[in-house]
């Protein structure tokens, strides 16, 4: 079985090339198909483990910026590093290997059973992910759909929804090589796939949201190296930077600085922010800006913070775990002092809200929260612009930012709605509605990007709904599937 898991470690290899940057998304169907021929005659342990094994296969690619993060940024040394990036990465396999099992208790002989088992168990268990311990839904598989030839149906399934489309091609794929010489077997697969091209062509087309209006924005990428950053000098230049792009700035603008941008709290740059804030009112500018804000000796909050026409705020809701709080203090907070790594504890925000300035109705994130879709939705169902801010230096010039950047095209691609990007050191980009990069920062580039932007107002039918329609649909062929195989048991009896 040694050559089956090598295999399966290849083809989690091929998989992950599906995401940004490599945007191979047909390789990961290719890869996905040639998983179904692997699985078909292993037994309940063999199934772990060619799971576990193809899992291996693709966070070691997807997930290689970790090492980045650690190594360069933890301060910590090769050997450490690499060890703990491959402890996570095989703690993330676990999930590939539970979803080949969900498999196991699902397949039977029946066509139905090959085509939406492996579907099922594989989104199950990857919404579980998402879920389970905070979540950890990075690389949920439908992602790397957004701006493709089979994206149309994002508006009304989502980025999840695409995972079981993603995983349903593979099968009809599967069906159609295998019944290939059985003329009509194999016609059902072949029609499934002429289907699914066309009518993701054809819902492209349709306008899920109306026009709102449009005006000039502003994206700032600050490319501040984490020490440079966190230094009075970084302070000034910040300071500097977003005095001069609100004197720049068109009368109506809306101006977006990245996570952190200001690392002093509002108390302790009151009068400056006084200052800035006056002098945005008086050109009717929205500046939306990351800052730090302090409460007691060692409790921050990440905040995006809105001056001008913006006057308000929003806390960070999602944390990262290890990275904003330690999950589990009492047990592993003094693993984490033994290593050396100081986390800060950071306090999640209480409310999940937009911020409004004038016409303007901005759904914000901070960060690892684009990639929650339920969160995200709460808040841009009712606004006309999608705006996230995140501090990427801690990934380099990895696989890190332009990941994180093909999920914030999901967001923009969920809801219709234009979404504006700003980072510390890229990638910061402007985002269509159909979830097309328009303009963009490359790595670590000071740089500010200035364009006129479109509102849109509206609910697609996934942000009316997310994912429920999907569950129901599953959970009905879920339990077809595990009727049907019962009976089937019972009759080989």
């Amino acid at each position: 079985m040694l050559k089956t898991y090598i295999i399966a470690v290849l083809l989690g290899l091929l998989f992950s090339l599906g995401f940004a940057p490599n945007d191979l998304w047909f390789i990961s169907i290719f890869s996905l198909t040639c998983l179904h021929y692997l699985i078909q005659e292993a037994n309940k342990k063999e199934l772990f483990w060619i799971g576990y094994s193809f899992g291996f296969g693709l966070w070691s690619i997807g997930i290689s910026w970790l090492y980045v993060s650690i190594y360069f940024y933890g301060n910590l040394g090769f050997i450490l590093s690499i060890f703990l990036t491959v402890i996570f990465i095989g703690i993330l396999s676990l999930y590939s290997g539970v979803s080949l099992l969900l498999y196991h208790y699902l397949r039977s002989n029946s066509k139905i059973s090959i085509l939406f088992s492996l579907p099922i168990a594989w989104i199950v268990i990857e919404f579980l992910r998402s879920i389970l311990f905070t979540g950890f839904p990075w690389l949920i598989s439908g992602t790397m759909l957004a701006d493709t030839l089979i994206d149309g149906w994002t508006p009304i399934i989502g980025a999840q929804g695409n995972t079981f489309l993603l995983l349903l091609l593979s099968s009809f794929i599967f069906l159609f090589i295998k019944e290939i010489k059985q003329f009509k077997t194999a016609l059902l697969p072949a029609i499934f796939i002429f289907i699914l091209l066309v009518s993701s062509f054809s819902l492209k087309k349709i306008e899920w949201t109306k026009f709102d209006g449009s005006l000039k924005a502003s994206i700032i990428q600050t490319n501040l190296e984490l020490e440079d950053k966190w230094s009075s000098l970084g302070v000034v230049k910040t300071k500097s930077m977003m005095e001069r792009a609100i004197n720049d700035g068109d009368e109506g603008e809306i101006i977006v600085f990245p996570e952190t941008a200001l690392i002093f709290s509002q108390n302790e740059i009151k009068d400056w922010l006084a200052y800035i804030d006056h002098k945005a009112e008086q050109k009717s500018i929205t500046l939306i800006t990351g800052i730090i804000e302090r409460e007691g000796e060692f409790k921050v909050r990440n905040r995006i913070l809105g001056l001008g026409l913006a006057n308000s705020h929003y806390d960070k809701v999602k944390l990262v775990p290890f990275g904003e709080f330690i999950p589990f203090e009492g047990i592993t907070g003094n693993l984490f002092d033994i290593l050396g790594l100081q986390l800060t504890n950071t306090l999640p925000g209480e409310h999940v809200k937009s911020i409004n300035a004038g016409n303007i109705r901005v759904s914000a994130s901070i960060c690892y929260e684009i990639a929650f879709p339920e969160l995200i939705r709460k808040t841009a169902s009712e606004s006309n612009l999608i705006v996230t801010i995140s501090n990427d230096t801690w990934f380099g010039s990895s696989y890190g930012p332009i990941q994180h950047l093909e999920i914030a095209q999901n967001r923009a691609l969920e809801h219709k709605k234009t979404l504006l990007r700003s980072t510390n050191s890229g990638i910061s980009a402007f985002i269509s509605k159909n979830g097309e990069i328009i303009e963009n920062q490359g790595y670590f580039e000071e740089k500010l990007l200035k364009k006129e932007i479109n509102l849109y107002k509206g609910k697609t039918f996934y942000a009316k709904y997310g994912n429920l329609p999907l569950f129901i649909i599953i959970s009905v062929i879920f339990l077809y599937i595990v009727i049907k195989k019962r009976k089937l048991d019972n009759l080989g009896r």
